[in-house]
């Protein structure tokens, strides 16, 4: 049966790449934004508002604003980052990137230049709608600048970045099958030297498992591979419950580097 699945998921992976068949031009009908929390979830919505420029959270459903809300909350609980002069940032496996200015609200704040890329190796596949995750993305960020959308295959990237922020890595072959993808993109292991390795000395990365055994399975990936972790435990933000919990990690790369610090 596996073989069967693998074999289907190779032929429409490879049809959606070659296709990259979409509807163009996706567009979404902003909706009112106020009051949409009670008391405490309003008063840390305030609190991020402050903290933060929310010029970028704004003309969106109410859906993609607690989305984006969700992110911002979450980094800054769980994720702490240097200010730099300039900031150059990497989210692996964004999907449709419906989070990005979420994440580009927080980095923005530490750094005077930010350059924000997501990578997506399945960025053609399609929506009900008829739309591909390429074509949703690129509504998602715009207006946001040195912003860029790759539909590439992450172990045949080359950059390095400052940070790198990792929401729910296929660690498991069953899920990864499950979303439609062929078994020779399956490399928990590699991806994740990959993903050490593409960062800078003293950077960071942000990895966000789903469910407790997906979080050890990662701790038990990164003690393999012997890179230095800091286990965050569960994160919660009920700006946008899920239905499974999850679980950070924050991994460092070895050295420093000081000589990017703002004055």
């Amino acid at each position: 049966m596996k073989i069967f699945y693998n074999l289907k998921n190779k032929i429409d992976f490879f049809l959606r790449k070659k296709l990259k068949f979409s509807l163009q031009n996706y567009e979404e009908t902003s909706e009112n934004l106020s009051n949409l929390f009670g008391d405490e979830l309003k008063q840390r919505e305030n609190d991020l508002k402050k903290k933060y420029n929310f010029e970028f959270m704004s003309n969106m459903t109410q859906l993609n604003y607690k989305e984006n809300l969700y992110m911002l909350d979450v980094l800054d609980k769980y994720f702490r980052i240097n200010p730099y002069e300039s900031i150059n940032v990497l989210d692996i496996g964004c999907k449709n990137w419906c989070y990005v200015r979420g994440q580009y609200t927080f980095f923005q704040k530490y750094c005077h230049n930010l350059e924000l890329k997501g990578i997506e190796v399945d960025a053609y596949r399609l929506y009900w709608n008829l739309f591909s995750r390429y074509e949703v993305a690129k509504f998602y960020k715009r207006d946001l600048k040195n912003t860029r959308y790759i539909p590439k295959d992450f172990m045949k990237y080359d950059e390095k970045f400052d940070y790198i922020t990792w929401f729910l890595p296929f660690v498991r072959e069953y899920p990864h099958m499950r979303w439609g993808l062929p078994l020779d993109l399956y490399k928990p292991k590699e991806m994740l030297w990959h993903a050490y390795f593409s960062l800078k000395t003293g950077g960071k990365m942000f990895i966000v498992n789903q469910s407790e055994v997906e979080y050890d399975i990662q701790k038990e990936l990164l003690e393999a591979c012997a890179i230095p972790y800091v286990g965050k435990g569960e994160i919660i933000s009920d700006f946008l419950p899920h239905k499974y919990r999850r679980f950070a990690i924050v991994v460092t790369k070895k050295g420093s580097d000081d000589t990017k610090w703002l004055e």
